[in-house]
């Protein structure tokens, strides 16, 4: 058996990064149910909101009334769904909630590696953890969410949206080439942005964002590390430099426009702006006018 000084504890970025690929992981695979219908995906996504809020207030207050309320609502879940319910049951997810056993319980860290660690506190998750788990848990859910709803199209055929960039453009199904990937992804990162403030805000925030830009992007990817978007996604919005940021910029506001997503429109016109003082004096005599 291996000394304790011998076995290697990873540093608590590591061990944090870890814990939330985890639980995106393990949601992933349960929006991957086909015995879910997208109601109930749904429902299901809404419902770990929910008990996101509970533990908050829990955390905040130890009172075992706010604990109950999450404990009630799990109780509701199964009385509707019963057997149903047990490709959720199996992930449990609960015991994402039991901060001072979490790294054991869900396998982040080996049974080892829990054991060799100084004390209880090293074993938990501190406050500061809690907080940001909690939080990156409810972008994640709350993102989700979001395209589950635009994924859902009823059962009414759609009514063609009119097309107000260039009407005079012929509208086809072939690939429109100067929507490049860059340019999706500097799109997906403004959207985010303005309409839920989510931005990378470290590379542990970006992981889950990236799965849907892969998603929404129809790119294959193996693992997140891997990804070129990932790697773009945490450098946004300056990915690029000089005028090739700007054109894309340029490229991407009208659809902005189009949307009324005014937030997203000053973001876009900030950053043209900042993009052409930073050009040099000959590149930038041609964008006159457009720092007024």
């Amino acid at each position: 058996m291996a000394d304790n000084k011998d076995i290697q504890i990873p540093s608590r970025l590591q061990i944090f990064n870890k814990l939330i690929i985890k639980f995106d992981e393990e949601y992933q695979n349960l929006l991957k149910v086909q015995d879910y219908s997208t109601d109930e995906k749904i429902e299901l996504t809404e419902h770990l909101l929910k008990a996101t809020d509970y533990i908050q207030e829990y955390v905040k207050t130890q009172d075992s009334k706010d604990w109950k309320k999450y404990a009630d609502a799990e109780t509701e879940l199964l009385k509707k769904y019963r057997g149903r319910l047990k490709a959720y049951t199996d992930i449990q997810f609960y015991k994402y909630f039991d901060f001072r056993l979490v790294l054991a319980h869900k396998e982040i860290i080996t049974q080892e590696q829990f054991n060799s660690m100084k004390s209880a506190a090293e074993q938990s998750l501190s406050v500061e953890e809690i907080d940001l788990f909690l939080s990156d848990v409810n972008h994640l859910l709350s993102l989700s969410l979001h395209f589950l709803y635009l994924s859902d199209t009823g059962k009414a055929e759609p009514t063609p949206l009119p097309v107000t960039l260039n009407d005079t453009d012929n509208v086809t199904d072939e690939p429109d080439k100067d929507v490049t990937k860059a340019r999706q992804l500097l799109t997906m990162y403004y959207f985010l942005k303005a309409s839920f403030g989510i931005e990378a805000r470290d590379k542990n925030s970006a992981s889950g964002i990236v799965r849907f830009i892969h998603l929404m992007t129809g790119t294959k990817f193996t693992t997140i590390q891997n990804s070129d978007i990932y790697k773009k996604y945490l450098r946004m919005p300056n990915y690029k430099t000089d005028s090739r940021l700007i054109e894309d910029l340029k490229f991407i506001r009208p659809y902005f426009v189009d949307l009324g997503l005014e937030s997203a429109i000053k973001m876009v016109d900030e950053e043209i702006k900042r993009a052409i003082k930073e050009l040099p004096y000959n590149e930038r005599k041609k964008y006159k006018g457009e720092l007024e």
